[in-house]
């Protein structure tokens, strides 16, 4: 009975509430579909930096980056232990970060290794 109250109650808070309403043709959309030169030029310097990593680092990231397949799903792909894919991305993450910052450490090759 309590419920069926509260329902009820609840109902006519709503059937008086106004919406303000907004015509849409009043407002203008920015067009997003085309990509900016400078978004392009970006694009590709990632791209350049990517395909600088070493085989062993750059496979991992593009299957995760660019296909979307998680970490089981590349170890599956390279037959590799899902733990060794993980510490692949995360160097090669740290490689090309260093990269594109300009480092020229070499802070992700060696990242767990002593």
């Amino acid at each position: 009975m309590l419920i069926t109250i509260l329902r009820r109650e609840n109902a006519r808070r709503f059937e008086r509430k106004q919406f303000d309403l907004v015509d849409i043709d009043d407002h203008s959309v920015a067009d997003t579909s085309h990509p900016s030169e400078e978004a392009s030029m970006e694009q590709q310097l990632l791209h350049r930096q990517i395909m600088k990593l070493p085989a062993e680092y750059r496979e991992p990231l593009v299957l995760q980056v660019l296909a979307g397949f998680s970490g089981e799903e590349i170890a599956d792909i390279l037959s590799l232990n899902k733990n060794t894919v993980m510490t692949r991305l995360f160097r090669a993450r740290n490689m090309l970060k260093d990269q594109l910052s300009g480092n020229s450490q070499t802070r992700g090759q060696t990242n767990g290794r002593s």
